[in-house]
């Protein structure tokens, strides 16, 4: 198995937000960090990384993104699209940043390097878009109208047990009795 620094030769770390994303580029051989950038999460912005990224390198470049169905969902699209391999990172633990603080580029920095040393075939790859995406969120929607209507229902129970309306809350209420 190949890790990632025998594979690629830059590594750039990103840091996903709703606003703005943060970009780090390692050199994945030595870890030495290239650059650091901040760019917005519209179109042109991740048009503009894009353009930050190839202007900065010469070789090939792995991202690692967080949030690949979230935030960075826009920038792992371009970045597929434009040919980039795109490795999916999990954010690192608080503990990381006891001693040294927490920024967006330090982020960026830690989500590059959590691949560098990596085996590439273990990386964690995006998930696809489209029906899957679409399923994905037709069935959390689902799931979470459930839980509500459960909620509801629990909450207008335990009304019935403080106030007396003539109705026998020792068992589950009927439809008709919400009604």
């Amino acid at each position: 198995m190949t890790i990632v620094a025998q594979l690629f030769e830059h590594v750039v770390g990103i840091d996903t937000h709703a606003r703005t994303h943060t970009y780090c580029l390692i050199a994945a051989a030595t870890g030495a960090v290239i650059d650091t950038a901040t760019f917005p999460t519209t179109k042109a912005g991740n048009a503009r990384a894009i353009n930050w990224i190839v202007r900065r390198t010469n070789g090939s470049v792995l991202a690692a993104v967080e949030g690949t169905s979230s935030y960075g969902s826009g920038i792992t699209a371009a970045l597929a699209e434009a040919g980039f391999d795109v490795a999916e990172v999990r954010p690192a633990a608080r503990a990381t940043h006891a001693h040294q603080g927490k920024s967006d580029a330090l982020d960026a920095e830690a989500a590059a390097r959590a691949v560098a040393g990596r085996e590439f075939d273990r990386l964690a790859k995006p998930r696809q878009a489209g029906q899957r995406t679409a399923l994905r969120v037709l069935l959390a929607s689902r799931s979470i109208l459930d839980q509500q209507r459960t909620a509801n229902r629990n909450a207008l129970l335990a009304l019935l047990r403080s106030v007396d309306l003539g109705i026998d809350a020792r068992k589950p209420l009927t439809d008709a009795q919400v009604a």
